[in-house]
C-alpha cells in the first residue's frame, strides 16, 4: 500500500510541475489568424509572417555554449496550421546516409501532445533540405522516459519546404487542421490550445567526419542529459485572433 501512494504521489508530483510549466506565460506561445496566409516556399520572405508572434528564447540548457539566433512563427486560419524557423548556422550539417539522413543533420523541431501525460504524441523534425523524420510515440510516466517511437508513421497532408541562405537555413511547414482534429490534439472543446515543445538539432560537422550534436530547446525541461521526449519539454500554443 505505502509502494502504490508513493508512487502516486511521484507521478502527481511530476503532473503539477508540468501543468504549472505549461501555464507559465514563458511557456505560452500565441499562434495569430491570418488574415492572408504565407506562401510555403521555403525562402520564407512573404510579408505574411510580419503578422505572426516572434519566438527567439531558444537556448542550449545542456552546454554553457552561446547558441545561435533561432526564430519561431506560426499563423492559423481555418485550413491549416503554418510554421516558419529562421536559423542561424554558420557549419550546417547535412546527413547522406539514406537510412537515417535527417538525424545526421541540423534540423528544426516541432513536438505535439494528445495530453499532458504524453501517452501519445507525435513528432516532427524537418531539416535543411525540407526532409522530414516524424514519429508515434509515447511516454511513460511511472518509468519517467520514453517507451515507444514508431518512424515509420507519417504526419497526414504535411508540406515542408526549406532554403539554405548565407546565414544558415529556413524552414516552413503546413499541416491541415484535419489532421489535428483527426489526432485529437486538441487541448479544449474550442479547438484553441495545443500542447506544443519546439526544439532544434545544431550539429556542427567535425574534421573526423563526426558530428558535434547540440540541442536547444524553447523550454528547459531540467534533465541532467538532453532529452527532448519528456513532458517538461512542453508547452501552450493557444490560436488567437
Amino acid at each position: 500500500m505505502k509502494k502504490i501512494l508513493g508512487l502516486s504521489a511521484i507521478l502527481l508530483g511530476t503532473l503539477v510541475g508540468f501543468q504549472a510549466s505549461a501555464g507559465d506565460a514563458n511557456s505560452q506561445y500565441s499562434i495569430h489568424f491570418a488574415q492572408q496566409v504565407p506562401v510555403i516556399d521555403g525562402n520564407g520572405t512573404d510579408p505574411a509572417w510580419d503578422n505572426a508572434q516572434s519566438l527567439t528564447d531558444f537556448t542550449f540548457p545542456w552546454r554553457a555554449d552561446a547558441a545561435p539566433a533561432t526564430e519561431f512563427r506560426a499563423l492559423w486560419d481555418r485550413e491549416a496550421l503554418y510554421f516558419r524557423y529562421v536559423l542561424e548556422d554558420q557549419h550546417i550539417a547535412v546527413g547522406a546516409d539514406p537510412e537515417r539522413a535527417v538525424l545526421d543533420s541540423d534540423r528544426a523541431e516541432i513536438f505535439l501532445a494528445k495530453d499532458l501525460q504524453l501517452s501519445s504524441y507525435y513528432t516532427m523534425e524537418i531539416d535543411p533540405k525540407a526532409r522530414v523524420f516524424s514519429a508515434d510515440a509515447a511516454y511513460d510516466m511511472t518509468k519517467k522516459k520514453r517507451v515507444k517511437l514508431d518512424s515509420s508513421w507519417n504526419w497526414p497532408g504535411l508540406v515542408t519546404k526549406a532554403s539554405i541562405t548565407d546565414n544558415g537555413y529556413v524552414v516552413e511547414a503546413k499541416l491541415p487542421m484535419a489532421t489535428i482534429t483527426g489526432l485529437e490534439l486538441w487541448q479544449d472543446e474550442a479547438q484553441s490550445e495545443l500542447l506544443c515543445a519546439l526544439m532544434r538539432a545544431e550539429f556542427t560537422p567535425k574534421q573526423d567526419s563526426s558530428l558535434d550534436m547540440g540541442w536547444m530547446t524553447w523550454i528547459d525541461p531540467k534533465t541532467a542529459k538532453p532529452n527532448f521526449h519528456n513532458p517538461g519539454t512542453f508547452g501552450t500554443c493557444k490560436l488567437v485572433k
